[in-house]
């Protein structure tokens, strides 16, 4: 792989962060949304408590889904910066 494949396929990966990020903010607000509708009627500021919440409702496989999906993300954009650090962000 070329230095110019290289940045890029970097280039690339920054923009797919970016997307991940912004799911994972969506995701947040989804879940403050559904909790005020459905939960104690409050936007809390904590997936965990939000999650509470909303079991004690009776609301918690839609719940579940989001929370899946967001730390997934959070996942995956942990390795991505593992990676990152470990090739000193791709520098060749």
């Amino acid at each position: 792989m070329t230095k110019k494949q290289l940045k890029e396929k970097y280039t690339e990966w920054n923009k797919g962060i970016t997307k991940a990020g912004e799911r994972q903010t969506e995701i947040f607000r989804e879940l403050q949304e559904l909790c005020a509708e459905k939960g104690d009627g409050k936007r809390w500021c904590s997936i965990e408590k939000l999650v509470e919440e909303l079991a004690k409702t009776g609301n918690i496989y839609k719940a579940m889904d989001l929370v899946s999906e967001y730390y997934k993300i959070e996942g995956q954009n942990e390795a991505l910066r593992d990676l990152a650090i470990a090739t000193n962000n791709f520098e060749v």
